[in-house]
């Protein structure tokens, strides 16, 4: 049995340990808050329908639901769905960053494994009641204070209890066992990034296709018949109208303890023989590994092979400067993944294009735009931080700085381009745009392709980023500074906006009609432009585009050949 004196020590530690490194992190710190924030505030908004939903359940009001049990078979799901999520939420979060214990060497020395493993899920528990639990109490509150039941919120911490530990433990245990499979089998911990890849693509198609819909659909009735869904009928013993089972609720509870001493055991045995074991990795594959970086500095691996033609009209020193960007890439592609987050943003539209089967007018035009974007931001927003380890032998030797810019530029347009002609071409020829303007977006979205590096070479060398810092999990890879992201997407932005403004006759009347709602509401006069008035302005924000990435490649090189490391 675990000492429960040190059970809640580990704990409090790991959580301190864990709100220490959040709050050093600021841009982490504000999504979490951001995401606290939402959460309640959509709570906040279902909690007032749940206040009429109390209401008319009291007054008996209530109309027929679809659901078998009615209103407790409703709650019975929404509480097994919930359990899932959670079970589903610790394993990836475990898999990614908690499978491994911090300074290992001192707590498993200083405490034995049946301690260490309920210390670590007790501070999982804490950490996620920080951001569930004020939205949940919101959305109870609504409901008991509209049934008049004060007793459903007396209960809530008891069902919270009950479903999110045994939850949060079983996701744990699972994520030991993802997590081993992962480092310490050598097949799978090869294709270690091929998996990840392959999940996120999963994920995706599950989204895109309405089957992630269709998949809690699924669980929603099969879930009702779990124990630890019965907590929905210890949630509503008080409220009125409805006829919870006080057998199956007693049994929700005693299900909980009957779990948790299984999960115990199972999770210390597996904990022991992955924590005591090492990672996989042999050394046939670091020599491969060296073997391949060094044939691709030498022009003789496969991808020096089948880009020979390319870069043949380059220097050597420039072909080395692309070759050397690309091995980096390919030994640490996790410092790609932060360019896979605003694909969220068109997750609704590429649902739709799925249902529907036709690409809006707009979509090329977006995704030129979002692989100009890529390009740039993967090879050269950070010329000088992707060197740090070598940056003064780099400097001392006689590569110039129009070579070291050209070189990393090469890097992203290289590949760069032909995804985006194929991308832009085709999303553009079969959507109902005309064939001359399906020409104009693919040109569109190649010359974007090819001046976005450029463009960003000068920023990336303004602010660097020599550091590493956590991309996903514990794993680090230098990427970018946040204000080099910041200024060249807004830069991007300004410059596809003055394209659209100068092109689109749509774009500016919703600019003219933007401006007179915001001279409205600021000052009491009202502003009338004609749309025609916008258009020299997007003209002239193009041609200050066209210059931009002249000015931006010329800065770049100068920052290098006067750049001093001290």
């Amino acid at each position: 049995m675990p000492r429960l004196a040190h059970v809640r020590r580990i704990a409090t530690v790991e959580v301190k340990r864990t709100a220490r490194s959040l709050g050093d992190n600021r841009t982490q710190l504000a999504a979490v808050a951001l995401t606290v924030a939402m959460l309640t505030v959509f709570a906040g908004a279902a909690a007032y329908a749940l206040v009429t939903a109390g209401e008319t359940l009291r007054a008996g009001d209530l109309p027929e639901i679809p659901v078998p049990g009615g209103v407790v078979g409703l709650v019975r799901g929404g509480v097994g769905l919930g359990f899932v999520f959670l079970v589903v939420m610790s394993a990836i979060r475990t898999v990614g960053k908690r499978a491994t214990v911090d300074e290992p060497a001192g707590l498993l020395l200083a405490s034995p494994v049946r301690n260490v493993v309920p210390g670590v899920v007790c501070s999982e528990l804490v950490l996620y009641l920080s951001w569930l639990l004020l939205p949940i109490a919101v959305l109870v509150t609504g409901f008991s204070y509209g049934a008049r039941a004060p007793g459903v919120l007396l209960a809530l911490p008891v069902v919270v209890l009950g479903v999110a530990l045994p939850a949060i433990w079983l996701g744990y245990l699972l994520g030991l066992v993802g997590h081993h499979l992962v480092t310490r089998y050598p097949p799978l911990a090869r294709n270690r990034t091929v998996l990840v890849a392959a999940a996120f693509v999963v994920y995706f198609a599950l989204i895109f296709t309405g089957s992630f819909g269709d998949a809690v659909s699924l669980l929603f009735e099969p879930v009702q018949a779990s124990p630890l869904s019965w907590y929905g009928d210890l949630l509503l013993l008080g409220a009125p109208g409805v006829s919870p089972s006080v057998a199956r609720a007693g049994l929700a509870v005693l299900a909980t303890l009957a779990l948790l001493p299984v999960l115990q055991v199972a999770t210390v045995t597996v904990a022991s023989f992955h924590w005591f074991s090492d990672p996989a990795r042999e050394v046939e594959e670091d020599d491969t590994a060296a073997a391949a970086g060094t044939n691709a500095l030498q022009g003789t691996g496969r991808l020096s092979v089948l880009t020979a033609p390319l870069l043949r009209p380059l220097d050597r020193p420039t072909r080395q400067v692309v070759r050397v960007a690309w091995i980096r890439t390919k030994r640490a592609p996790i410092k790609l993944l932060y360019l896979g987050y605003p694909l969220f943003a068109f997750l609704q539209q590429f649902a739709t294009i799925v249902e529907t089967g036709r690409v809006p007018e707009h979509m090329p035009f977006l995704l030129g735009l979002y692989v100009a974007w890529g390009t740039a931001m993967a090879f050269t927003l950070n010329p000088l931080g992707d060197d740090s380890p070598v940056l003064p032998a780099t400097l001392s030797s006689p590569l110039t700085g129009r070579q070291f810019v050209a070189g990393h530029v090469l890097a992203g347009v290289v590949p760069g381009l032909p995804v985006a002609l194929v991308v832009v071409g085709v999303s553009a020829f079969v959507s109902p745009l005309s064939p001359t303007m399906a020409v104009a977006a693919t040109a569109a979205g190649a010359l974007a392709t090819v001046l976005a590096p450029t463009l960003a070479a000068g920023i990336g060398v303004s602010f660097p980023r020599f550091g590493s810092v956590k991309v996903a999990g514990n794993r680090k890879a230098v990427v970018p500074s946040k204000t080099a992201m910041l200024v060249f997407s807004l830069a991007l932005g300004a410059v596809a906006f003055g394209a659209a403004a100068a092109f689109v006759p749509l774009v500016r009347q919703m600019v003219v009609g933007l401006l007179g709602l915001v001279v409205a509401f600021v000052t009491p006069w009202e502003l009338s432009l004609a749309p025609g008035t916008v258009q020299p302005v997007g003209y002239a924000v193009v041609v200050a585009s066209a210059l931009a990435p002249v000015v931006s490649y010329r800065h770049a090189v100068q920052r290098y050949d006067s750049y001093t490391v001290d």
